[in-house]
């Protein structure tokens, strides 16, 4: 069977981690070495990391790296990962996650050692839901695609919300960024980018894109984990609005995609700032308006 690495790329929230890898550690039928990266941004203390590694003790082959960052940025983060690691399968889980299952990891691997092509294997967040109305009101305002593994005209990855509905792999353009894995080989093309230093919103769809010119993407809906969505050390809603707008402006344009997928963005920004402001989110409207004002006013770094 295949080694692994699980990097997980955190920022000052002790609990949520804590919980994260003492869910690792309770995982079963292992027959391969599993390396924990942390990939820390905040200020894990050696006494808390000693704390870890007495919880993964638990099983024979897991071991704890840890690499503190200097500047800080969950893409840079993600980046790190790819040159650190130890093992050719990455699985980034969010340190807000917990794998539900003890056969995760197992069942995980088994898909690479099946399916040579594969490039990467996503997995579910449990609890996402969407219904028949909701689906076709992401679908009309370009939020969401009629197909579970295709983005909306946007570039936005909203069918994400049915992906629960499946019984069995389905291939993909994205993953869930909070539960996903890649062969190391086929992230071999990602870099620092200048618009993805901030709160990196859609960092997941950029990895998906580099990894999907080396193999297929498929999604497992046995892989399911619990995210818990911990709201502490999150950015402020308007500046998360606007780089929701930006990053995508950047990935469409990495896609080399058509005049209409710009059209979609625009289109679907406006009815987010609609949104937003019946919900009197004022904040996250104002974050939208000035993603407006990038994609009409401002100079575009090029790619």
């Amino acid at each position: 069977m295949k080694n692994i690495t699980i990097a997980i790329c955190t920022r000052n929230r002790i609990a949520d981690i804590t919980k994260c890898i003492d869910s690792i550690s309770r995982q079963v039928e292992l027959y391969c070495e599993v390396e924990i990266l942390i990939v820390d941004d905040g200020d894990i203390k050696k006494e808390q990391l000693h704390l870890f590694e007495a919880i993964l003790s638990k099983i024979k082959f897991m071991k704890l790296s840890y690499f503190k960052k200097l500047k800080a940025g969950i893409w840079l983060s993600r980046v790190e990962c790819v040159k650190i690691a130890v093992h050719e399968i990455i699985l980034y889980l969010d340190d807000d996650v917990e794998l539900d299952d003890p056969y995760y990891i197992s069942k995980l691997l088994k898909n690479y050692e099946d399916d040579a092509s594969l490039a990467g294997v996503g997995g579910i967040a449990k609890g996402l839901y969407s219904s028949k109305i909701a689906n076709a009101l992401g679908v009309a305002t370009f939020q969401m695609s009629s197909s579970l593994g295709k983005l909306s005209k946007s570039g936005l990855a909203g069918s994400i919300a049915n992906w629960n509905k499946a019984k069995s792999n389905f291939e993909t353009e994205f993953f869930h960024g909070c539960n996903m894995s890649f062969k190391k080989s086929s992230l071999k093309d990602m870099k620092p980018l200048s618009w993805m230093e901030n709160y990196a919103v859609g960092d997941d769809l950029y990895m998906c894109y580099y990894a999907s010119k080396y193999g297929r993407l498929v999604i497992d809906p046995d892989l399911k984990i619990i995210h818990h969505e911990s709201p502490q050390s999150r950015d402020k809603a308007e500046n998360v609005s606007k780089a929701k707008v930006v990053n995508h402006y950047y990935f469409l344009k990495m896609k080399q995609a058509g005049i209409l997928n710009y059209g979609a963005l625009l289109w679907t920004i406006v009815y987010s700032i609609v949104k937003e402001m019946v919900k009197k989110n004022n904040d996250a409207s104002i974050g939208y308006l000035k993603g407006i004002k990038f994609l009409l006013f401002a100079k575009k770094e090029s790619i």
